[in-house]
């Protein structure tokens, strides 16, 4: 599957969006990662730990939300990509162990 892909399941399924939105930067780096070789990786979401969405203040198990995806980077020594959700800092993010 796509990078792309990878992550709408992980949002749909996992953190029960609706769909994903990838800010350009986002896009571009998929692209690149993807143009190197590196699409067939797996995905480690950062995100916020407070909630199932983006918004740490929605409490519970919220539906039918956007997941915006900030940037999306790669640990190519460790093996796996990891799209950053909403505002999350990929020094202080929590990741979701769920690879596909």
């Amino acid at each position: 599957l796509p990078i792309v892909e990878k992550i709408r399941i992980i949002a749909q399924k996992v953190y029960g969006a609706q769909d994903i939105e990838l800010s350009p930067a986002a896009q571009s780096q998929v692209d690149r990662y993807t143009r190197q070789g590196f699409g067939n990786l797996p995905i480690c979401m950062a995100k916020t730990h407070l909630s199932l969405s983006h918004q740490p203040e929605k409490k519970g198990v919220p539906t039918g939300f956007i997941l915006p995806i900030s940037d999306v980077r790669a640990s190519i020594g460790a093996g796996f990509v990891y799209p950053l959700v909403g505002t999350v800092s990929a020094e202080y993010s929590t990741r979701s162990l769920l690879f596909l």
